[in-house]
């Protein structure tokens, strides 16, 4: 899925956001692209506290594994909250972690699932969305990290409300995400499938 991406729209503390058309798709992709200084198996772990995800992902109201397959594979259940009068988004994701031998370089998909948990009364269920983190080490502690999603939002949305989640959420969400991925709690964690650089 990470693939290159057309237009800058935004280039602000260390973060680029990028977005570009999708072939027989009326939604754009967004591509967020910044750099971390810390451990790779802090940025895998804060993903992992599906708890936590209100604490950096932007409009995230709760999230929570739904299933656990393995201890890197998972369906995991989030609610998105919207602006009034926009109705709320959630989503099962079916979720995947990879690493790459050689380069130690990390990868997640989370695929959007239908048909396995009922839909919620008042929200309207993403069955079309996909999303990757990637987590590159540059060396001296330094790594790249990568976010890209395309979905269908599941019905037309106010063009605020649209560009709002093109530029605006994943630029809050990177933010937040490299200032929580620094908190004590993930500092030192060890991830059983990571192995650092």
């Amino acid at each position: 899925m990470l693939k290159a991406i057309g237009e800058l729209q935004r280039d602000k503390e260390d973060i680029q956001v990028f977005t570009r058309s999708v072939e027989g798709s009326p939604y754009k992709e967004v591509k967020v692209e910044s750099t971390f200084e810390g451990r790779i198996s802090s940025l895998v772990a804060l993903i992992g506290d599906a708890d936590a995800c209100s604490e950096w992902a932007e409009g995230c109201e709760n999230s929570y594994f739904y299933e656990r397959i393995s201890e890197s594979e998972a369906y995991i259940y989030t609610h998105n909250n919207l602006p009034f009068p926009v109705k709320d988004r959630d989503v099962l994701a079916h979720v995947k972690w990879t690493q790459d031998s050689r380069s130690k370089a990390v990868e997640m998909l989370s695929v959007a699932t239908t048909d396995i948990l009922e839909p919620i009364p008042g929200r309207v269920r993403l069955t079309e969305a996909k999303t990757t983190w990637r987590f590159e080490p540059l060396g001296k502690g330094q790594v790249k990290v990568i976010n890209q999603t395309h979905m269908d939002p599941g019905s037309s949305l106010p063009g605020w409300i649209t560009n709002m989640l093109l530029v605006d959420t994943p630029f809050q969400t990177m933010k937040a995400f490299k200032a929580e991925a620094l908190e004590p709690k993930y500092a030192d964690v060890s991830v059983p499938f990571i192995t650092e650089p």
